[in-house]
């Protein structure tokens, strides 16, 4: 078996007020890392997860979150670049709901394995 390596490159994805810069291997994928960020911001998947941004203001602190909008827009480029890829949202969440429900899957059956 050949072990090849995966070439990644540098994203920026941005929705709503969500806009970061990913590595990964395609744009698509780093569509669904956005979207994986922004529902970790609320539902921390691995337990450990606080990508949710904390302010101080004043005595208190106020926690604020990034919010996609309809669309994920994705560009090796930069930020509000006219070569981008624009996707919608409830694309790239259904996607993602895909891969966490396969990877789930595998889960259970190498548990069931052991």
């Amino acid at each position: 078996m050949e072990n090849k390596d995966f070439d990644v490159a540098k994203y920026y994805v941005q929705s709503g007020s969500f806009r970061r810069i990913i590595e990964a291997e395609s744009d698509r994928n780093a569509a669904i890392s956005a979207v994986q960020l922004a529902i970790e911001q609320v539902l921390p998947l691995d337990g450990d997860s606080k990508t949710a941004q904390t302010e101080p203001h004043g005595a208190e602190q106020k926690q604020t979150y990034s919010v996609l909008s309809g669309k994920v827009l994705v560009s090796e480029s930069g930020f509000d670049s006219s070569d981008r890829l624009e996707l919608p949202t409830r694309e790239v969440i259904t996607a993602w709901n895909h891969l966490i429900t396969t990877l789930d899957r595998l889960e259970q059956m190498i548990d069931s394995a052991v």
